[in-house]
């Protein structure tokens, strides 16, 4: 049998087909790693193991429904989405009002992230 496998190894390597990668794109690798980091931040893995209520706050800070779940998904969301646009402003350096601008739509989103979060906070301290 292994006869058999060494001459279609072989047979292969003869024809000379050309390499595939298999290696995803950056960009893809990175928002997916920022996906997952979102997931995990915002509580995904408690609410898969506990199974909490789907809406209303619960009643300790221990504790944490799906609605709020999301909420922090998408202010955790927005937040990434700051830093990044942030980020990209320093490519204008030659067009300011569009640095201007990019930095400003990213220092606005993460300052809606930092109040949304501690606003939840807040809200569930009473």
């Amino acid at each position: 049998m292994s006869s058999l496998v060494k001459r279609i190894v072989s047979r292969l390597r003869e024809m000379n087909l050309p390499r595939m990668s298999v290696k995803p794109p950056a960009i893809v690798t990175i928002v997916l790693l920022i996906a997952i980091s979102v997931f995990l931040l915002a509580g995904g893995v408690y609410n898969i193991m506990m199974g909490p209520p789907i809406i209303g706050y619960s009643y300790g800070l221990q504790d944490q429904s799906w609605f709020e779940s999301l909420v922090a998904i998408i202010l955790f969301a927005a937040g990434f989405a700051g830093v990044f646009v942030s980020y990209k402003s320093t490519r204008y350096a030659y067009k300011p009002r569009q640095a201007a601008m990019l930095l400003l739509i990213g220092v606005a989103l993460l300052l809606i992230s930092f109040i949304g979060c501690e606003s939840m906070i807040l809200l569930k301290r009473g």
